[in-house]
């Protein structure tokens, strides 16, 4: 192996996570909360690691002579989204916890508006909107390090699934003669 599929993972993750501090911190300081969670929401929904991993597998891959095996692939792109997941649960802390620790409330709020005109449109009782409503206050008190590094760990969870499918994509076995 001519690459360190490691160290390519770690550089590719610092730069995804940069891109992750760059987009959350400018929706912050730029936009209303209501246009942070708008704009968080629409960062979060652009697939543009899953872009920037499949060209620079593909560049890797061809560094090494056009073969990545499976498990070199999975790794390089399993490690880039460790380095992105850590960057993001840090950086969350910082920000909801320590720079704005208004926030959390500020954010609950706009997503329990969101959530009840959601379930208003799809017909659901004054009942289950009021359950509802109790259930997202109870649980948006803060947004403290527990609730921040669980949901890393979901997210972890997630980073695999689509690593497996990334790998799959810029993986190339060596072909061996009969």
């Amino acid at each position: 192996m001519k690459v360190n599929v490691v160290n390519e993972g770690v550089k590719y993750g610092i730069i995804g996570g940069l891109i992750y501090l760059l987009t959350t911190f400018g929706a912050w300081g730029l936009c209303s909360t209501s246009g942070f969670v708008s704009a968080t929401g629409i960062i979060n929904f652009i697939p543009y690691m899953i872009v920037i991993l499949i060209v620079t597998g593909l560049s890797l891959r061809k560094q090494n002579d056009n073969v990545l095996t499976y498990k070199d692939a999975l790794k390089f792109v399993f490690v880039a989204y460790v380095v992105i997941a850590v960057t993001e649960a840090i950086s969350t802390y910082v920000l909801y916890n320590l720079v704005d620790p208004q926030l959390t409330p500020k954010v609950a709020e706009i997503g329990k508006e969101k959530a009840l005109k959601m379930m208003e449109k799809f017909g659901s009782s004054e009942q289950s909107m009021a359950d509802a409503a109790k259930k997202i206050d109870a649980d948006s008190k803060e947004t403290g390090f527990k609730k921040i590094f669980l949901g890393m760990g979901f997210s972890l969870i997630w980073y695999f699934c689509k690593s497996l499918l990334l790998a799959l994509v810029i993986r190339k076995e060596e072909k061996f003669a009969d």
